[in-house]
């Protein structure tokens, strides 16, 4: 174990909630940077502690990668089986392929693994077709939230790092009641370090869709939500962080990979940036 790496990425993982606060009420002017140096920071900590008590363990390794292979593989057979239509969007002077998947819930997602957008035809039936579009933006915002990193590249890494966290924590586990606590409070920073990555990843997709759909992708978010602006404070956002750490199920979701923000958060920075910038229009 090394002590100074272990204790910095627990005093950074601490941090983070309250720096998201920072940065989500601040003056919206260059809050893609500073949303950019939130889950820079989110990173850091997974690192420090990865660096603190991981063990890159060579057997653990050698099976993260075919693991990863083979996810790629059956997702990929997953969703190809159930789409049935697809969709090509010109956004930020690209052009975006968009997998339709037959079903009622009004959702989209991107697989960061394969690099894919995801949208259901129930999205199309309960939303116009500008407000739809809004949305697959802000998935498509999620891959140009990573660049220069491709995403595939940022799911090994994450994964790699999971495992050499998980051989640790492992470790601490057999090293009795002061090893357990510690072992605990290495995964709770983990878990709010990844919480407050995916914070700012969300924000950084809105941004994106904003940019390219206008207030469009405003009123999506009100329809898919049914929330209303709300200024972040300091409290309930170390509460929700710890919220979001517990597993919630969902039709064929056993958990959410990416934690999101309340959707009034969201709304907040992004009617700011709207005013800002003259999106309403």
């Amino acid at each position: 174990m090394r002590e100074p790496l272990l204790y910095m990425g627990l005093a950074v993982s601490a941090l983070l909630p309250a720096a998201y606060v920072y940065v989500a009420r601040s003056n919206p002017q260059g809050a893609w940077r500073r949303l950019r140096m939130l889950m820079l920071s989110a990173v850091t900590a997974m690192m420090l502690l990865t660096g603190g008590v991981g063990d890159f363990d060579k057997i653990t390794l050698s099976l993260a990668f075919p693991a990863l292979a083979g996810a790629y593989m059956v997702l990929n057979y997953h969703f190809g089986r159930r789409t049935v239509d697809n969709l090509l969007y010109g956004i930020h002077g690209k052009v975006h392929r968009v997998s339709i998947l037959s079903s009622p819930i009004p959702t989209a997602f991107t697989v960061a693994i394969t690099g894919r957008v995801y949208a259901t035809t129930g999205l199309y039936q309960r939303l116009a077709p500008e407000e739809a579009a809004a949305i697959v933006a802000h998935e498509v915002g999620h891959l140009e939230a990573l660049r220069p990193v491709p995403s595939t590249v940022f799911v090994v890494v994450v994964a790699v790092a999971a495992s050499a966290l998980a051989t640790g924590v492992a470790s601490l586990l057999q090293q009795g009641p002061v090893g357990v606590a510690l072992a605990a409070a290495v995964l709770l920073a983990a878990g709010v370090s990844w919480v407050q990555f995916s914070w700012a990843w969300e924000h950084l997709a809105d941004i994106y869709a904003l940019e390219a759909a206008g207030a469009w992708s405003i009123s999506a978010l009100y329809r898919i939500t049914g929330a209303g602006p709300e200024k972040p404070r300091l409290a309930r956002a170390y509460l929700d962080t710890l919220r979001c750490l517990r597993p919630r199920g969902g039709r064929g979701v056993a958990f959410l990979v990416n934690p999101h923000p309340r959707p009034g958060y969201r709304l907040y920075l992004l009617e700011k940036l709207a005013w800002r910038t003259g999106s309403w229009g």
